[in-house]
């Protein structure tokens, strides 16, 4: 094969992942997988979802008992929730050529595990979580926690990814700030008025909290790198 043919399949390559990206770029995550009943609201029509089904921008799900769901985001995060949960897609921007974008979830109930992706890592606070307590930014690492309603207890943990980094989780409620930095510390939270305080978990509690949730299937840095460039097709 030529010089100028090569040239010519590199560029025909390139066009065809710009075009195949603004097609898609409206779809912000896909259900990898589904246990049990798990039913997406959106623009008022309820329909059960499926593997494979793509979400989109106010996208609302919610699991029933004994279920729970699997996502992986365009930016290569990762979110599962367990039974009973209440999970909305806020918006989501990402654009892989220019290296920006941002996350927005909010989750009103249920555990949840995340494992944060390359929008994480383009700015300290582009990807945020909304829970009924406080409002959480995080900063390229994995988060453990639980959401409930006010006057319940919500917890957000932050713990290593799956490849041992540590990042930051940035916990905010209406009475001040709190920065976590190692593993198994969080926070427990009432009400979004109380003063937030940091603690350490024992690794049993933070077992346990991960047991109601599936677990992430992370693979390796370079599977995603690779898969990325094609998954959006599926």
């Amino acid at each position: 094969m030529g010089r100028n043919t090569l040239i010519i399949f590199y560029s025909l390559l390139f066009f065809m992942f710009l075009v195949t990206f603004a097609m898609a770029s409206d779809k912000i995550a896909r259900v990898l997988n589904v246990k049990g009943v798990a039913t997406l609201t959106r623009e008022g029509k309820s329909i059960g979802l499926v593997k494979d089904n793509w979400l989109y921008k106010n996208d609302r799900i919610v699991t029933k008992r004994k279920s729970s769901l699997e996502i992986k985001l365009v930016d290569n995060s990762f979110v599962n929730i367990g039974e009973l949960s209440n999970l909305e897609m806020v918006d989501l921007v990402y654009d892989p050529i220019k290296k920006d974008g941002y996350i927005d979830l909010k989750i009103v109930t249920g555990a949840f595990r995340m494992i944060s992706g390359n929008i994480a890592k383009l700015g300290p606070d582009l990807m945020k979580l909304d829970l009924p307590t406080a409002t959480v930014g995080i900063r390229g690492t994995s988060i453990v926690g639980k959401a409930s309603k006010l006057g319940v207890e919500n917890f957000v943990i932050l713990v290593p990814d799956p490849n041992g980094y540590i990042g930051e989780l940035v916990v905010q409620n209406t009475e001040g700030i709190v920065v976590l930095r190692k593993a198994n510390e969080g926070v427990t939270m009432i009400f979004p008025d109380r003063k937030l305080a940091k603690k350490k978990y024992t690794k049993k509690f933070v077992q346990e909290l991960i047991k109601q949730v599936p677990r992430i299937k992370y693979g390796s840095l370079h599977d995603r790198q690779f898969n990325s460039l094609f998954w959006l097709n599926k």
